[in-house]
């Protein structure tokens, strides 16, 4: 004999067996007792939550000669031949759309049952009949003879036209509960002699999403998978989705700031063929978990997981989880239209690090300003973006001041010899730093560089642009590993100075005007700064522009 299906096995005969729909087996249990039968019927809700086995169920009860206690007897002729009687007709929607299809079920409806007391139609994925299917329909399911119960069964019931709809009684099939999954799992386990630990059970139960049928689809695989006690390892590996372990590892990353790592985890993703947009899922739903805990202390039934998903809870707050959550769900809606869609994953997650170095320098501030009690008048001399425009309420923050002074002096410095033949060499090269991302040394410099351009290159200085504030910051507060990894590239010493692209903007303006005036760069030792005012312009500004950073760069408005 060929193996059957667990979940063929295992499906309900009867409305004591059915699990999670206990209001609607009590409604229609009571109605069919009763004897207040309606002719038509229609269930909506997600797969595998029993509306087809709900729909049998009931065909069989009101076929039963000897109904007993609201059970089938399971004895008498009708309940013996259920299975193959001709008075259970099944449709099958999605392939039986066609009005030619519901015509010819229109015509037959008039003929009496054969053995049965009524002739059953269950009708399944109904929303997938054309709109004159449903017309040919409606008549018949308004008015149909008094031997015939129609029962309509649908995933998506907004696309049911209501005129179908209003004829019938409607009842709505929620997802399961997973502790109601976990219980009917074991009970098949039993009877089956399948080893299974309860984590694996209940990680089978959420990853069926509430539904019974998937949950028993995927312990029939495990058992496939492995004749010995099933572990929660195992269930990750046969479903192909990311552990929990997975996700705490990469989240904790993300809060280091460890891109290395997370570009590893997304190569390695995207050689295994592993589905993006069911990791995005999965990273969306731990979130949620990390949420609710924080709010609410509530736990999963994995004590494991609980233990990752505490740590998480106090290294992540609030509104990173939010904007991480935000992120992801635009993106899952992006990558369906997306040719790469690993690519688009990793930039997403590096940009969270961006923006996580950006809120954690901001946080370091307005946390000093709370530890010196400053008041309001002094606080509004911070910028709440990454750094302090007023440094006299904090005479001992001199590494700032001492960073903005380099800046200035190394972009006099840079505008003074700079080339676009020196420009141009550099970007000959630029591409292979990357190269040094693997290399233990020079890993965070190269990492940091990934995110910059060159946009003015000197005799001996170079003008790094970059997208974000936080990236030019930190590249500065690095300016020692940068600068010796630049070197080590071009054999020769540089000295860098990093800025942002709206920095960058105000920059090259600022030359402009200041060229125009009149005024002439000269060069500038660090410990001196000076500016020097001359009348002899060699070219007009948009010309030395051009000559510096090269015409591609140029917006004439």
């Amino acid at each position: 004999m060929s193996y059957l299906a667990l979940y063929r096995k295992y499906r309900p005969s009867n409305f004591d067996e059915l699990v999670g729909q206990n209001k609607i087996v009590k409604v229609i249990n009571n109605a069919i007792i009763n004897g207040k039968i309606s002719h038509a019927y229609l269930f909506s809700g997600p797969r595998g939550t029993g509306k087809t086995t709900t729909a049998k169920i009931i065909a069989k009860m009101v076929n039963c000669k000897n109904l007993k206690n609201g059970l089938p007897c399971e004895t008498c002729e009708n309940c013996v031949n259920f299975n193959i009687s001709n008075d259970i007709v099944e449709i099958d929607a999605a392939s039986n759309n066609g009005v030619e299809e519901i015509r010819e079920l229109r015509d037959k409806v008039n003929l009496v049952p054969t053995n049965s007391r009524y002739k059953v139609y269950i009708i399944d994925e109904v929303h997938m009949l054309t709109t004159q299917a449903f017309n040919a329909l409606l008549k018949t399911l308004e008015e149909p003879p008094k031997h015939v119960i129609f029962i309509l069964a649908t995933t998506e019931p907004y696309k049911v036209p209501l005129t179908v709809s209003s004829r019938c009684q409607k009842f709505q099939f929620n997802k399961i509960d997973d502790d109601e999954i976990v219980r009917r799992l074991k009970q098949i386990s039993l009877k089956e002699e399948i080893l299974i630990d309860d984590d694996a059970l209940y990680e089978v139960a959420r990853l069926a999403d509430g539904g019974l049928r998937d949950a028993i689809n995927l312990l029939d695989q495990l058992t496939a998978y492995k004749n010995e006690i099933i572990t929660l390892d195992d269930v990750y590996k046969v479903n192909g989705s990311v552990s929990y372990k997975d996700l705490y590892n990469l989240l904790m990353d993300i809060k280091l700031g460890d891109r290395k790592n997370i570009i590893d985890l997304v190569d390695e993703f995207d050689k295994t063929g592993k589905n993006v947009s069911k990791f995005i899922e999965e990273m969306l739903i731990f979130l949620k978990d990390v949420l609710i805990y924080k709010n609410s202390k509530q736990k999963t039934k994995i004590e494991e997981k609980n233990k990752k998903i505490e740590e998480i809870s106090e290294k992540f707050n609030d509104d990173l989880i939010y904007h991480m959550i935000n992120n992801l769900n635009e993106l899952l809606n992006t990558i369906k239209f997306g040719s790469y869609p690993s690519i688009l994953l990793l930039v997403n997650l590096l940009k969270t690090v961006e923006y996580l170095d950006g809120k954690d320098k901001k946080s370091s501030i307005m946390s000093y300003m709370s530890d010196k009690n400053v008041d309001d008048k002094e606080k509004d001399k911070i910028i709440v973006e990454d750094k302090i425009i007023s440094r006299e309420i904090f005479p001992e923050i001199n590494n700032d001041e001492k960073i903005e002074k380099i800046k200035q002096i190394r972009i006099n410095n840079t505008f003074v010899s700079a080339s676009k033949n020196f420009l141009n060499d550099i970007k000959l090269k630029w591409n292979t730093i990357s190269d040094y991302i693997l290399d233990e040394k020079f890993e965070l410099a190269a990492g940091l560089l990934a995110d910059t351009n060159p946009a003015v290159v000197g005799l001996n200085n170079i003008i790094l642009v970059s997208k974000y504030e936080s990236s030019a910051l930190r590249i500065n507060d690095n300016l020692s590993v940068v600068e010796q990894l630049i070197n080590k590239v071009y054999n020769k010493n540089f000295s860098i100075i990093a800025i942002s692209n709206n920095d960058w903007e105000k920059e090259k303006n600022k030359y402009i005007e200041n060229i125009k005036k009149g005024y002439k760069y000269i060069y500038i030792e660090e410990e001196k700064q000076e500016f020097n005012d001359s009348q002899n312009i060699e070219k007009n500004a948009v010309d030395q522009l051009i000559d510096l950073v090269g015409e591609d760069i140029i917006e004439y408005k």
